[in-house]
């Protein structure tokens, strides 16, 4: 883990355990911050939280755990 991504990504994943949290990079915008509970995994249709920050998904996944 070189990148300052690849450390906030595992800090979240270690911070939010019961949530599958990935990086989706793009070419034009920066990444895209995903999540879903590992529960919904298999769930029609995909429940995914995005967003365009590693802030602003801490703060969805706050909201949806509440």
């Amino acid at each position: 883990m070189n990148q300052p991504n690849d450390v906030t990504l595992a800090r979240m994943q270690a911070d939010w355990p019961r949530w599958e949290v990935w990086i989706v990079p793009c070419a034009v915008g920066g990444p895209v911050w995903c999540a879903r509970r590992h529960e919904d995994r298999d769930a029609v249709p995909a429940r995914v939280l995005n967003a365009d920050s590693a802030e602003h998904l801490a703060e969805y996944l706050n909201e949806s755990s509440s």
